[in-house]
């Protein structure tokens, strides 16, 4: 930090002593606006079209802690593991021929392995994220030029795409790539938007109520550290008493004798090394300059204002705080509760994947000469919750037992109810 002394007038000089600047002495210029990049320059256009949208969420998704493990704890918690049943006729059927045939088919279109190997539990991630992310997933079929089968899926960027809705169904993309803008359409493109409606077909991300509140969020954090920084250092205030005016001196003796006083006490405070101590006369007063009593109500303040920040976030993007971390005294049934909640939202939104799988599977299978359906299946169960589905399948099992025996239902019901417990 520098140090500057002033030396004018007696009165100027003794009042103001010392100056503390920070830096260069000069004071700091603190924008108080989000950073912008190349990311997020936008047209007119961008904006229409959602394009600057999601380069805004993809933003704030890698830039903000907490919408990161925001959109990080929903795609894991949907891209749970599941795999392919096999049925015909409304049986379920094994077959390992069809088994392999999408096996293969995976490992073909999986542009995310990069040479590792792959499944179809790997698209997972990258197809929540987009849609959780982004508010829709975008993409392409191709085939072999003798339709024996799928030869890749194309997931599309949609930073970088716009997208024309017809009011057949039919949807036209326009895709800007390195080797300028390509259009596609038809039947082979696959399109799936988040909580879209008639009036807004784009499909919404999850983080679409939050730009704001983060915005807000990101400034309290801000302004705590500039804060705390300021008050977890602290500095030495002196105050140096001016020296009485001796019988017959003059004004100029007197101002330099002040001066020559003020200096010296200066030059001993700068040198003075940390395991050393100031010797003064007791016209010298060092005091302390920090957080005193009132630190901890500072501090519990700051606690609880980010504390309604994350809450308003959590509640924007329908998580709850303890699920990304952050524990406020939740109980323990509460907690299930929730995560109950989470859970039926999350079997919603597999749906969308199941039918995207199943599109991918069947035609892979009805290209090859497979006489069957394939359907996709999601293992939702989670080893801590394993005692309580147990002990809520007993209780079931013996309901259902004792409704039989009182003649209540019959056996082909009671067997119909029973297979759905196993």
């Amino acid at each position: 930090m520098n140090q500057e002394k002033r030396r004018t007038g007696m009165g100027e000089q003794l009042s103001n002593m010392a100056i503390i600047k920070n830096g260069e002495g000069q004071l700091a210029n603190r924008s108080r606006s989000w950073p912008t990049g190349s990311g997020l320059r936008f047209s007119s256009g961008d904006w229409e079209n959602n394009r600057f949208k999601v380069r805004l969420y993809r933003f704030m998704a890698d830039s903000i802690p907490l919408v990161n493990s925001v959109i990080w704890t929903w795609s894991r918690l949907a891209a749970a593991e599941g795999e392919f049943k096999f049925r015909k006729n409304g049986q379920e059927l094994t077959n390992s021929a069809a088994s392999a045939v999408l096996d293969n088919l995976f490992l073909r279109i999986n542009q995310f392995n990069f040479g590792r190997g792959g499944n179809s539990n790997d698209l997972m991630h990258p197809f929540f994220h987009s849609l959780f992310l982004d508010g829709a997933v975008l993409g392409k079929m191709y085939f072999y030029p003798d339709l024996s089968g799928l030869s890749n899926f194309e997931f599309f960027n949609l930073g970088r795409s716009e997208i024309s809705f017809g009011r057949s169904g039919k949807i036209k993309v326009m895709v800007e790539k390195d080797g300028g803008e390509q259009n596609f359409s038809g039947d082979d493109l696959y399109y799936y938007a988040l909580n879209s409606d008639l009036s807004h077909p784009q499909g919404r991300s999850i983080l679409k109520a939050v730009p704001f509140i983060s915005y807000v969020e990101q400034q309290l954090v801000d302004d705590m550290r500039r804060t705390m920084h300021n008050s977890g250092y602290h500095r030495l205030h002196v105050k140096i008493k001016p020296p009485e005016k001796r019988e017959g001196e003059n004004d100029d003796a007197y101002i330099n004798r002040a001066n020559s006083y003020f200096d010296n006490t200066v030059s001993m405070i700068k040198d003075i090394e940390p395991e050393d101590n100031p010797v003064t006369w007791d016209d010298v007063a060092i005091e302390h300059i920090g957080p005193k009593n009132s630190g901890g109500v500072r501090s519990n303040s700051w606690y609880l204002s980010h504390r309604a920040m994350v809450e308003e976030i959590c509640s924007g993007t329908n998580l709850a705080p303890f699920l990304l971390g952050y524990s406020y005294n939740a109980t323990t049934n509460w907690a299930h509760l929730k995560y109950d909640l989470v859970m039926r939202q999350v079997g919603s939104v597999q749906g969308a994947a199941i039918n995207f799988f199943n599109r991918l599977a069947n035609i892979e299978l009805a290209l090859k000469g497979f006489d069957l359906d394939a359907v996709w299946e999601f293992n939702n169960d989670f080893s801590a919750l394993a005692g309580d589905r147990s002990e809520i399948r007993s209780r079931e099992a013996s309901s259902l037992i004792e409704l039989f025996q009182a003649g209540l239902i019959d056996k082909e019901t009671a067997e119909s109810r029973a297979k759905r417990l196993v």
